[in-house]
């Protein structure tokens, strides 16, 4: 299960990486980029969370 939350993380950062790397070539607009990047940074945090559950159950 952990190497699964590991895979959503880095999906999340190529996510929050990539808003601002095609917003600076003009491929997305502005909105499109912040939801992008809102999406990254909701994955990040939510994969925290779930990191934080699966210690609690070990124990």
């Amino acid at each position: 299960m952990m190497k699964v939350i590991y895979v959503i993380r880095i999906i999340a950062a190529i996510l929050v990486v990539g808003a601002v790397g095609s917003m600076d070539i003009d491929r997305i607009d502005l909105w499109t980029g912040m939801c992008q990047g809102l999406l990254g940074i909701t994955l990040w945090l939510l994969t925290g969370y779930w990191i934080e559950e699966l210690k609690e159950y070990e124990q």
